[in-house]
């Protein structure tokens, strides 16, 4: 695949989840064309992951694209377990379907992958990290990765880690536990699970970054600030009481305690040297992210009472 890929649009598979309209905003509005499956966005295209050619999709645009972010999947983590094989029709045979067609048109696949591959035994996971997924959904991300390194190059794959809005956005946990503390309502939060949040358009921004400099290969996306879930409610709390008393509890427990199909990995933190050693571009810590978020919840008018 030695074509230019400037002018080129990046083909979005995927769009109309919480990540795409970061990636549309990050590639611009000419520079990406987007798909859905169930909910239409202005100029997107329908896609299923299952049964629609990639070559259908091409044809309907302009100029071949350069490269293609594979965003589309179930990513409910207990929908997962409970359904191994059907979510992998989707998540494992439609993705590496997709990849197959993507290369046979000579347009680089750009896989999003998840902390998830990891098993939270220990801290600030790097590439080079063995991975042992406990989660059916990070054994789905892994076998496309594996399936991806078997080729040759172009590819590239980005772990990210858990997406933060800065923004008001009802898909954001950040928007969910402000919505909860202004209710007479109980929060349970876990003090040791940690994690390594990004703000969705700080990983998008990386994306496009690392596509519109060819890169290749593996790359963590994880944020600057490995923080656990209760530190960052803690952040989103003192925020929140700069604008409004909290009404909710704040129960504190430890991950296991909140009940769940499949056990979650305690540490998912990741370290992100190697996209730090070739862009400039920093991060938002989440705890800022945090802040913003509340911020935004606010002065947008979505506060109650």
């Amino acid at each position: 695949m030695t074509a230019n890929l400037d002018n080129r649009p990046t083909l979005l598979l995927g769009a109309s989840g919480f990540f795409g309209p970061a990636l549309l905003e990050a590639f611009g509005e000419s520079g990406a064309v987007a798909t859905h499956f169930s909910r239409a966005g202005a100029g997107s295209l329908h896609f299923d992951a299952r049964s629609t050619p990639i070559t259908d999709i091409v044809s309907r645009i302009p100029s071949r694209p350069a490269a293609a972010i594979i965003l589309f999947g179930i990513t409910r983590i207990d929908d997962c377990a409970r359904n191994p094989s059907g979510t992998a029709e989707v998540n494992v045979r439609g993705v590496i379907r997709v990849i197959e067609e993507l290369r046979t048109l000579e347009v680089m696949p750009v896989f999003a992958s998840s902390d998830a591959v990891f098993d939270g035994s220990r801290a600030l996971w790097s590439e080079d990290d063995e991975t042992n997924p406990i989660l059916e959904y990070g054994r789905q991300k892994l076998a496309v990765e594996r399936y991806l390194s078997s080729l040759s190059p172009p590819w590239l794959v980005v772990r990210l880690p858990k997406l933060l809005a800065p923004g008001y956005n009802p898909r954001c946990m950040i928007t969910a536990w402000a919505e909860a503390l202004g209710r007479e309502d109980r929060i349970l939060c876990a003090t040791d699970q940690y994690f390594t949040p990004v703000a969705a358009p700080d990983a998008a921004q990386a994306i496009a970054m690392l596509v519109r400099d060819r890169a290749q290969g593996l790359f963590h996306l994880g944020g600057p600030e490995r923080l656990n879930r209760r530190a960052l409610l803690g952040e989103v709390i003192d925020e929140y009481r700069r604008f409004a008393e909290p009404r909710a509890d704040v129960v504190e427990c430890s991950l296991r305690d909140i009940p769940v199909f499949e056990p979650r990995p305690l540490d998912t933190s990741l370290r992100s040297d190697r996209f730090a050693s070739r862009f400039a571009y920093r991060f938002r810590a989440a705890s800022a992210v945090a802040r913003t978020a509340i911020q935004a919840f606010f002065t947008s008018g979505a506060a109650k009472g």
